[in-house]
């Protein structure tokens, strides 16, 4: 099962295999099982799915998810996956022609209690995303991203200025 939030442009998915059997939540389970609570799947809207993904596959990147076309009565998306580091994948989403509230399928609910509880926090974007690497890792993913993806860097760190208990 699958619970999205939306906070401006920023829709964050939480998925959990409890309590179903199907080939989504097997994959989820293994995953939780290996990994703890983290981050499968982080997704990019894109203008055109089939040219990001064909892209990155010819650059080396591994396939995961060809682009496929998920529909329903609000339109339709066309969804593709490649695998970045470690389990991590990377899902490119092209959103042109749907009109619905995150991805064919779902709903929205406005009677959620918890809206209650909490003050409406605004956000506009995810600036930075962490991912965790082994001493010396950094670099070779960051060049993934630089080839495979077309991302530039902005703002360069190395292992001299992290300082976590593991250093």
């Amino acid at each position: 099962m699958t619970h999205v939030v939306k906070n401006g442009k920023i829709f964050l998915a939480f998925s959990s295999p409890l309590n179903c059997e199907s080939d989504f939540s097997k994959e989820h389970s293994h995953h939780l099982t290996k990994h703890g609570d983290g981050v499968k799947s982080i997704a990019f809207t894109v203008e055109n799915c089939d040219q990001t993904y064909k892209v990155a596959v010819s650059r080396g990147a591994k396939s995961i998810q060809e682009p496929t076309r998920l529909e329903d009565s609000y339109g339709y998306v066309i969804v593709a996956s490649v695998l970045t580091y470690g389990d991590t994948i990377h899902t490119f989403v092209e959103r042109n022609n749907f009109s619905g509230v995150f991805l064919p399928g779902y709903v929205q609910v406005n009677d959620d209690p918890i809206n209650n509880l909490f003050g409406q926090a605004k956000y506009n974007f995810i600036d930075h995303i962490v991912g965790n690497h082994a001493l010396g890792d950094m670099e070779p993913t960051v060049q993934w991203y630089e080839k495979m993806l077309d991302f530039h860097r902005f703002w360069s760190i190395d292992d001299s200025i992290i300082h976590t208990e593991y250093r």
